[in-house]
């Protein structure tokens, strides 16, 4: 056999060994300016509830383009391009969040978005003190739905920051259960106006294996996600009228602990995939914290 077939045919099997990683569903980083990104499946950002796309000096976009000039003292650099998601609460007030719908509908998926906490951060202390944080969900929302519901809460450490628990429904249009796995997420001052890689996987059980949840998170210049969140052997049954999978889901949200002060998330890089977005190269495993249960 010649060098040059023999290559070829190295190099051919090779190529069939090597696993091809399927492009995510979606990524968005704001830069069209505002919330028309979508993909095949019909992604659909929803109304804005409080935030707005912003660049590093104005707002362009709520519900329709903008032009409204930046207010002085505020920071609004962008970590990937020049355009990012601002999720604003005013002042004593409760509510900001940013929805979503897939499109299509997905028993496994997984997000990953970089999120800037605010320069003035603080958690409050009053009680409750869960903040939402995330939210995914198939037909409806909690125990709204026939299908199951997961979410993140975040929650007052009593120091200004916060600690982060999961919690999920089972379906059935039952109620959440309660929230686990507190650990550690946000320190003041420590971590005002530090950027975060967060990652989020959701799966749904069937016939041969039950559910899963986790939540990784890594600081801006880490080289390494660290995990906060693991839930195995949960029930996330399907629906039976659909739909096949996991179809939407909230950002942020309402906020039990009403912030001090006027206080400013930035989002960015939001990223929608039915692959794996963790390099296990990359990952440090760490033991979630023994459950914790908290109100909803």
């Amino acid at each position: 056999m010649s060098y040059t077939k023999f290559a070829w045919i190295a190099g051919f099997s090779l190529l069939l060994a090597t696993p091809v990683q399927a492009d995510p569903l979606l990524v968005d980083s704001f830069e069209t300016g505002d919330m028309s990104a979508t993909n095949e499946d019909g992604f659909d950002w929803g109304r804005n509830n409080r935030t707005s796309v912003v660049t590093d000096d104005q707002v362009v976009y709520n519900n329709g383009e903008l032009s409204v000039e930046k207010p002085s003292g505020r920071d609004w650099q962008a970590k990937d391009g020049e355009h990012s998601l601002r999720i604003r609460y005013d002042s004593g007030r409760n509510m900001s969040e940013q929805r979503f719908t897939l499109g299509g509908a997905y028993p496994e998926i997984w997000y990953k978005f970089w999120l800037r906490v605010p320069e003035n951060y603080s958690h409050s202390t009053s009680s409750p003190s869960n903040n939402k944080f995330f939210a995914t969900w198939m037909d409806g929302y909690s125990m709204h739905g026939d299908g199951p519901t997961v979410f993140w809460n975040m929650l007052s450490n009593g120091n200004g920051g916060s600690n982060i628990a999961v919690s999920h429904s089972d379906g059935g249009y039952t109620i959440a259960g309660g929230q686990q796995q507190s650990t550690h997420f946000i320190r003041v001052p420590e971590d005002r106006g530090r950027w975060m890689e967060v990652v989020i996987h959701v799966k749904a059980s069937n016939s041969a294996e039950l559910g899963a949840v986790g939540l990784w998170r890594r600081w801006n210049g880490e080289a390494n996600f660290t995990k906060l969140h693991e839930l195995s052997g949960v029930q996330l049954k399907i629906p039976s009228a659909g739909p096949e999978g996991w179809a939407h889901g909230y950002i942020m949200g309402w906020a039990n602990a009403p912030y001090q002060q006027d206080t400013e998330w930035l989002l960015d890089k939001f990223t929608i995939s039915k692959q794996p977005l963790l390099d296990s190269s990359t990952t440090v495993g760490t033991k979630p914290n023994p459950p914790t249960l908290y109100l909803e």
